[in-house]
Parts: structure tokens; sequence; C-alpha cells
């Protein structure tokens, strides 16, 4: 069996056709050893063959053009080659490695948590093809997916009218959680014909609402991996009164929905946290997706509105990474093997160090 025995898969085959062959493996390994989290690898490094077939295909797929001929990864420029060799590739041959263990007849749970902006669509995307050209069925579902009607917002916000916080969708309290927990267990129960809900972030003028059924994703066959992402997942209640209210008098409330999410939580076997020490990255990124929509004729967010829009996750950011962070970095996030990635401004993979509350 081994790695070249998934490599054959018809799944693998699928994503072999025109893609990248000419990387050297040797060049590959080289690259990726000098990565950040290579050695959260240790002992079960894949070979250099397989950082040569899943970069090469990785390069093809997300660079494009002369990537396509290249044959080490200096040549994908240092911002793409960083990206696939040392974020990437390891988080999802450590993510493969979890898979390995996962009981027989369940699916594995693997919790992603990371900011807002720093790029988790791409990266969820990329690790559900890698899963599919070794030959497994992955499925993504987002904290975004069981987001409360909007009806039913519009009624969490009537019922706490003084509190900014659940105002809008985001926070906890603003997401189906009985949904979200019936849909989790069908998909890690290995069930066929698992709908998974869809959002409507642009409904209501921006408010969002709920997709109708119809629209709603259809997972089909069982899956073997299950990621589950959200710029809050893995967050923890503080239980702490007054250092909530220091930080804002409308966090008590959160802290108290926050509690309720233990269902989705304990149902991860394994959790990835992409960590920042800056807040101030968060609205950074918001506002260049903004500018990019803008640029693209598409209806966005001035820079105040988006100031306005990241003003009301900052309290729950500030209350609730130092303590994920911590967790991940001592006995992993609810007890559960962690891998922890740190990000800069410019969304690279740096070493880890001591990471604790970010600043902002």
């Amino acid at each position: 069996a081994g790695w070249a025995a998934r490599a054959r898969s018809p799944q693998a085959l699928a994503y072999t056709q025109h893609t990248n062959t000419h990387m050297r493996a040797s060049a590959c390994l080289s690259y990726a050893q000098r990565g950040p989290l290579f050695s959260r690898l240790q002992p079960a490094v894949p070979p250099a063959e397989e950082w040569a077939r899943h970069g090469g295909e990785l390069a093809s797929e997300l660079c494009g053009g002369a990537a396509a001929t290249a044959a080490a990864p200096e040549e994908l420029g240092t911002a793409a080659a960083a990206r696939i060799f040392h974020l990437y590739l390891p988080l999802y041959f450590w993510c493969l490695g979890r898979a390995r263990q996962a009981p027989t007849g369940r699916a594995v749970g693997i919790g992603i948590s990371a900011p807002q902006g720093c790029g988790k669509t791409t990266l969820v995307d990329t690790l559900v093809g890698r899963f599919a050209a070794d030959g497994l069925v992955c499925a993504a579902a987002s904290f975004d997916d069981f987001y409360l009607t909007h009806e039913a917002q519009r009624e969490l916000a009537a019922a706490h009218p003084t509190n900014r916080l659940l105002e809008l969708r985001g926070n906890a309290g603003s997401h189906d959680v009985a949904l979200g927990t019936a849909t989790l267990r069908a998909l890690l129960d290995r069930e066929a014909e698992v709908a998974v809900p869809r959002y409507d972030k642009a409904a209501h003028g921006g408010r969002g609402n709920r997709a109708p059924e119809e629209a709603w994703h259809v997972q089909r066959d069982p899956v073997d991996v299950l990621l589950f992402e959200g710029w809050m997942a893995g967050f923890a209640p503080a239980g702490d009164a007054a250092r909530l209210a220091g930080l804002d008098p409308d966090l008590a409330l959160v802290d108290s929905f926050l509690r309720g999410y233990a269902e989705w939580h304990d149902k991860m076997d394994a959790w990835a946290v992409i960590g920042i020490d800056d807040l101030s990255h968060v609205c950074a990124w918001r506002t260049q997706a903004e500018q990019a929509m803008a640029a693209a004729g598409r209806p966005g967010m001035d820079d105040a509105s988006v100031a306005d829009f990241v003003s009301r996750y900052l309290p729950a950011y500030r209350a609730y990474l130092p303590a994920l962070y911590t967790a991940a970095q001592a006995g992993g996030v609810g007890g559960k093997p962690t891998l922890l990635a740190r990000v800069d401004g410019s969304r690279r993979v740096v070493p880890t160090a001591e990471l604790g509350a970010p600043s902002g």
C-alpha cells in the first residue's frame, strides 16, 4: 500500500492530467524542509515524490502559465512557492495523517479555525482537492452555512436591542446550532445524500439569508474526511464576567451563547489553527477583498463600512484567541491533535515561536 498505491487510484489519476510533471522531487523536498511546519510532520514525512506530485498539480492549478513547466518551487515565485510548499501541502499531509487514524465506519472531522480574510476558502478548497487526488472523499462545511435565517436573525436582534454584537450575523448566537449538529453528525457517520445548507450573504441588501433548500449542496457519497471551518471555530467560553465586560459590555451574552457550540467542537477529531499576531490584518484583508470586488464591478463596502463590519468581530477575537492559541501550543484544542500555523499580513507562514494575545 503506502503512498504509491493512493497515487494510482482513479481519483488521483484524474488530477494528473494537464498538470506540471517537471517538478524535481529533491528540489521540492528541500524547499519544503525550510518551511516552519515541516517539523510537525515527523516522523511520517511524505517521500520527495509526493511533494513533487502534489506540488506540481497545485502549481498548475493555482498558478497556471509558466508554472506548468517549472522544475523547482523557486521558479513559481516566492509567494506561490511558500503558499504551496510551506502551508497547503504541510497542512494537507498533516490532515492526511489524521485521516489514516480515523476509526472504522466513521469519517475524521478536522476543525479549521482561521480569521476572516486569511484565505480559508481557498485553503479548504485546496485540501478537498488534495484528498480527492489521493482517492479520498472529503467534504467541507462552514460555520457560515448554519447562520440563522434572515427572519430569525431579526428576531435575535430585536430580543437584544442594545447588543451591537448580535445586531448582525457573525457572533455566537447567530447560528442554528441544532441544524449544524444534525448535519455534522450525518456527514461524520458517513451517510449518503446529506444536504448541507448554504447561506446567501448578498440577500436582503447584504444582511443575508439561508438559501432555499433546493440550492443546498448535497453530499452524494459517504465521506472519509470532513473539514469544518470558521473564524470562531474552536472558541471556548471564557466565563470571566469581569474580563469580558472590560473588553466589551456586550460580550457576556455572546459568551453564554458560545457554550452551545460545544456540540460542534466535540465532534472534531483534530484541529488546524491559522494564527495571527495583529488583528489589524483582519481589517486590511477585508478591505482588500472589498476593493477587489469594486474593481470587478461588483458592489462592495467602502473603507468606513469595512471598519464598522470588522469592529463587531474584534471583541470576540480579543476575548477568545489567546486561549485558543494557548491550547493549540499546549495539549491541543479540546485536547485533540492540533497544528498551529502562524501567518503574517501577507498570509505567509512564519515561525510560530510563542503566539499569545494578538495586538490591535
